[in-house]
């Protein structure tokens, strides 16, 4: 699967039902050595899309299922 394909996929936990923004909005943070994606950090999401929430950082292995439409997520 191609990055283009994947980056309009909304990011959903599915212990709390909530929503955080397409993967287009996230970063994603590498590991030096390997190259492997160790998580994504994605934009804190207030009312009306304004920033004012902190950064949620999300392990990638904490990813269920990416999705036809949905990259589904794990909370701890």
């Amino acid at each position: 699967m191609l990055l283009s394909e994947i980056g309009d996929k909304e990011i959903v936990d599915i212990v709390k039902g909530s929503m955080h923004g397409k993967l287009w909005d996230a970063e994603m943070l590498f590991d030096e050595q390997t190259g492997a994606i160790k998580s994504l950090m994605i934009p804190g999401m207030g009312s009306l899309g304004s920033r004012f929430k902190e950064e949620l950082q999300l392990p990638w292995n904490s990813i269920i299922v990416i999705g036809e439409d949905m990259i589904i997520f794990r909370s701890s």
